[in-house]
């Protein structure tokens, strides 16, 4: 039988229906439930009404015989009345706005009374259902979060079956379904509705209702002028710690960002005590690509997180307060919203298998290119976004001439991504425009995103299923003969044994992961700008004169200050410029970004430049210029004469200096400790004195004041380091140390012993270099999770590749990364943890980049080693930017080859790995350990995030080299169980029991900023140190690391945090 079916492309239903069709809400902030339950249908007779294409329901439901399914507990039939005066479905509503949203999900799958014939696909069914008579009707569903006031039930139109298409392929849910979309048409009618409306004497304000006005706070901005003091602050500008340029609109109740939000965005923020907690809207400038938002995701979830941490202060606070007023404050939602260019929400859609968080809603307003032949007739001085205290014009930029692609996605293409089927036609046959369809996908993007930022899924939620049907890896539970739940340990599904007939307990998916596949898309080459202005300040009220006019002391003057007429006692009408002097024009800027030449003409042929109405009040223009654009004879031109301050940010006027002052400095201290091991991060602070453009060189800590008065500071540019300086501050006990250290392992005599200990070990001239080794974020000293293996003879191998993994790179090898890119052969990823993988994007380009340039290196292929979901991961984003994914080599770990792939010989030449073996840990879903085995014996096993694993233990017997996490002290032990982490000792006994000859720790946490604490050897040829940012060490010069042990000790003592 029909069932609707809760997903999280389906929201709560809203009462008011656009052209008969049933659909959701748009605001994110309803809550959802999870994919498992069902909302109660059963079908019976209708009649269709042919000139809407919608069933009107004649009868009252009734329930499957068959198949013994009885309504839902809670299941609420139509009256008969409602039947009789053809009301339709009716269900529960989502808040006061009515606002619709890509619509909840019909299921396909038939009943045993209905015809073989009719199940060829979802779409014929539900042709088939139409031309039969049909009703569809159901009730709430069980453990929402509904008030009593939402699950009120309304009258709602019939549905309509022209905008209803099969949904993608989902997890654990094997039977076809389908869903009902929002209208094409009445979704644009929704949007313009939202739009902006001009009141007289008074900024452009929306209708919705802003956070602020919600806690009851008065908004002088939205009663029509602005005062407020508001600058804009240089973040990063391009250098291999920081690729992008990030602004920061700074005003007292509210932060923006603007331009790119980069790898490395929001380890430049914690450098510069730049506080996240009052960002609620980011504008990305460019394209939607890797370099100028791949750290957008990272961002997203630090944004969460101080989100998250405030809403638990402010709960802690308001304990014991009145309750009424806890009520109204425990309504008011954070939302984030991201604006952007096209496939935005595809990029953060791709990440629904790594990304899940609660109570901080996101919205995505992706700003679209006009259509082909679209005519736009837009009153370029009314802006495309505006709250209560700036204006946006948006400028969707096209390169000319236009690369277009006119390619036709084909029939087979869009049914291998789970869309469609049967081609674009609904389920009565209508087909779709280009234009729906492109709505309908966006739809289902949408409502993914909805569910991984806002939604009511709970860990703790077991779901009752049958043995037989539990999809692999999963955790399985059982009731015991006392009711208790307990871990079952049985044989499983799919392992080739007989497995019982029971019921058992597993958790599903959070709703946006369970998602198998997105709408396709494809790379878009348009690109955004945007020009910001604030508010217009009111004039002088000239109480005086209003006397004269006979206006009344008291309210009248408050109204005319805020910019309304008003009417005297005699009858005459007042209007505010009778009893104000002139007002002033907000301040503001222009955020322009042009990634090469191509895009000059369409851009300086916007009409914006000219506009009075809009480019009244901007000073400055930031242009965030890609390589070789600055020469251009056009641009040059444009500068001269536009009489603006222009601020030029690009990687041909940035010196690659130091960004990041803390680890530099934490390197250079370690260099002055052993120059061998600790190398000083590749830099340099020469500056391009002839840009051959008019215009100010951007450098962090630039400011431009909009208000009170406009005008550029320097005052807060931060300098660059100075490196003679933490020499000279280097204390000379600590140096001491080392001397004494490097005297030690200098000798001759202790070199002789070491060679003749490590005389059997097998690539002993192998180096690690650990690039990122702190673990969750990145922080002021570690860099998140990443370290390189170098294997002469054999290749270079990446485990793990945090945010800016590839920035990193470039600090250690400088002007060597060429090559080390060239004979890079692996990348491992332990687990799809962000913090691990978020990298991977980058260097892969850089990689094929790299490789492409030479013809002998083309066919080179490069392999990527992880789980199931991050390969898809990539794969997705591939659709995204052409970043070198047709030359991935995926390799998918898992029961498909048990755990464990062996190479043939043609294999081991071309990545010199004989095998590679992995074993689930205890972390997070499918987090794996791996040992990679060497063709001459050498052995290095990875642990990645884990607690301390058995089955590692035993596949890495034998290591020559382990790398395992250390994340706590052994203090902090309860806090390593607490969160699946291992503490110094317990990384150094799994060391003990596999013999590994050589030990690295790593991924400590950020918390503090100090040497762990590590028993002695015992005698044994095993030797263990710790991984700092930056660190190189053969495995043949570890015990000599070791020895600089006191001098470290002396060097943290003092640097915990």
């Amino acid at each position: 039988m029909p069932q609707i079916l809760r997903t999280g492309l389906g929201r709560k239903f809203s009462c008011t229906q656009k052209s008969g069709l049933l659909s959701t809400p748009y605001s994110s902030q309803a809550s959802s439930n999870n994919f498992s339950k069902l909302i109660s249908i059963r079908r019976t007779s209708a009649a269709l009404d042919p000139t809407t294409n919608s069933a009107s329901v004649v009868t009252p439901p009734q329930c499957d015989s068959k198949t013994d399914r009885k309504p839902h507990a809670n299941f609420t039939p139509l009256n008969s009345s409602a039947v009789s005066k053809g009301r339709g479905i009716r269900g529960p509503t989502y808040g006061p706005s009515g606002k619709s949203h890509p619509g909840h999900v019909l299921s396909s799958e038939a009943s045993g009374s209905v015809p073989s014939s009719a199940r060829l696909n979802p779409v014929q069914e539900a042709r088939r259902l139409l031309l039969r008579k049909l009703k569809l009707e159901y009730g709430r569903v069980r453990g929402t979060s509904f008030s009593p006031r939402r699950q009120s039930l309304h009258r709602s139109r019939n549905i309509g079956f022209d905008r209803v298409f099969c949904g993608p392929k989902l997890r654990k849910i094997k039977r076809d379904y389908l869903i009902i979309h929002e209208p094409y048409r009445s979704a644009i009618s929704e949007r313009e509705e939202e739009e902006e409306t001009l009141n007289v004497g008074q900024p452009l304000v929306r209708r919705t209702t802003h956070s602020s006005q919600r806690r009851g706070k008065r908004i002088k901005a939205l009663e029509g002028y602005h005062k407020m003091r508001s600058y804009v602050q240089f973040l990063t500008t391009p250098t291999a710690d920081t690729p992008g340029t990030t602004l920061l609109l700074h005003f007292d109740n509210k932060r923006y960002l603007f331009g790119n939000i980069s790898e490395g965005t929001q380890r430049a923020c914690v450098q510069r005590k730049i506080s996240l907690a009052k960002i609620e809207d980011i504008f990305l400038t460019g394209k939607v690509d890797w370099h100028s938002t791949g750290g957008i995701l990272g961002m997203i979830l630090t944004l969460a997180d101080v989100i998250g941490t405030q809403q638990a202060s402010l709960d802690e606070n308001e304990k014991g307060k009145d309750k009424k007023k806890d009520k109204k404050e425990s309504e008011e939602t954070r939302k984030l919203r991201l604006h952007g260019a096209r496939n935005l929400t595809h990029l953060l859609a791709t990440a629904r298998r790594f990304i899940f968080r609660k109570g901080m809603p996101v919205e995505v307003d992706e700003i679209r290119e006009p259509s082909v032949g679209e005519k736009i007739e837009n009153d370029i001085s009314l802006p495309t976004w505006s709250d209560e205290n700036i204006r946006v014009w948006s400028m969707p930029i096209s390169p000319r001439p236009s690369l277009q692609s006119t390619r036709k996605r084909s029939h087979d293409e869009i049914s291998d991504m789970g869309v469609t089927s049967g081609g674009t036609c609904s389920a009565n046959g209508t087909t779709e425009s280009p234009e729906e369809r492109e709505d309908r996908e966006d739809q289902l993007r949408k409502g993914v995103v909805a569910h991984m930022f806002d939604s009511d899924w709970r860990l703790d939620a077991l779901n009752t299923v049958k043995l037989a049907d539990v999809r692999l890896p999963a955790a399985i539970f059982i009731r015991n003969e006392q009711g208790r739940i307990e871990k079952y340990n049985g044989p499983l599904p799919g392992a080739g044994e007989v497995v019982p007939d029971i019921e058992v307990l597993v958790r599903n998916p959070w709703p946006g992961a369970a998602i198998e596949v997105l709408p396709p898309t494809e790379p878009s080459l348009f690109v955004i700008s945007y020009i910001i202005k604030n508010h217009p300040q009111r004039g002088k009220f000239n109480p005086a004169e209003a006397l004269r006019l006979g206006v009344k002391k008291g309210a009248a003057f408050r109204e005319l200050t805020m910019g309304h007429s008003i009417t005297t006692e005699q009858g005459s009408v007042v209007t505010p410029d009778m009893v104000m002097a002139p007002g002033k024009e907000g301040g503001g800027f222009a955020v322009v970004e042009v990634p090469d030449k191509s895009y000059i003409d369409p851009l300086l042929d916007r009409a914006e430049w000219t506009s009075k109405e809009v480019m009244n009040g901007v000073g400055s223009i930031v242009w965030i210029c890609g390589k070789g654009v600055l020469n251009d004879k056009r641009l040059k031109a444009f500068v001269s004469n536009n009489g603006l301050e222009n601020i030029f940010s690009s990687s041909d006027l940035s010196p690659n200096n130091l960004a990041l002052e803390s680890p530099a400095t934490a390197a250079i201290r370690l260099h002055l400790l052993d120059s061998v091991r600790f190398p000083v991060p590749v830099h340099s602070n020469s500056t391009i004195t002839e840009v051959g453009i008019t215009g100010t060189k951007a450098r962090v800590g630039n400011q431009i004041n909009l208000e009170p008065a406009f005008g550029l500071e320097d005052k807060g540019v931060v300098g660059y380091l100075d490196t003679a300086r933490v020499i000279k501050e280097m204390s000379p006990e600590i140096l001491v140390l080392a001397a004494e250290a490097r005297k030690k392992v200098e000798d001759s005599a202790y070199v002789a012993k070491l060679d003749q200990l490590q005389r059997d070990i097998p690539s002993i001239d192998a180096e690690v270099t650990t690039l990122g080794t702190g673990s969750a974020l990145p922080s002021k000293y570690r860099n998140v999770s990443a370290t390189l293996l170098r294997v002469p003879g054999h290749g270079n191998y990446l485990f793990d590749c945090g945010e800016n993994t590839l920035g990193q790179l470039k600090r250690v090898f400088g002007s060597e990364l060429p090559e080390i890119l060239q004979d890079l052969k692996v990348i491992w990823i332990s687990h799809l943890h962000a913090d691990h993988h978020l990298g991977t994007a980058a260097v892969i380009r850089a990689w094929d980049r790299e490789t492409s340039r030479d013809s002998d290196q083309r066919s080179k292929r490069l392999t990527v080693a992880s789980d199931h979901g991050m390969l898809k991961w990539l794969e997705e984003y591939s659709s995204i930017e052409d970043y070198g994914y047709s030359r991935v080599e995926p390799l998918y770990m898992g029961h498909v080859n048990n755990f464990h792939e062996t190479f043939s010989t043609a294999q081991t030449t071309q990545l010199g790995l004989a095998s590679i073996q992995a074993c689930h840990v205890s972390h997070c879903h499918n987090a794996l350990a791996v040992v990679f085995n060497f063709p001459n014996g050498f052995k290095v096993a990875y642990s990645g995030d884990c607690r301390p694993s058995q089955d590692f233990a035993r596949i890495g017997r034998g290591a020559t080299l382990l790398i395992h996490e250390a994340t706590f002290d052994d203090e902090l032990q309860g806090d390593a169980i607490a969160k699946k982490h291992s503490t110094t000792s317990e990384a150094l006994d799994i060391g003990r029991r596999m013999g590994a000859r050589r030990i690295l720790l790593t991924h400590f946490s950020q918390r503090y900023q100090k040497i762990p604490v590590m028993d002695d050897r015992d005698g044994k040829d095993q030797v263990a140190i710790v991984a700092f940012d930056y660190m190189k060490c053969k495995l043949g010069d570890f015990a000599k690391l070791a020895e600089f042990r006191p001098a470290l000790l002396k060097l943290y003592e003092e640097k915990e945090e």
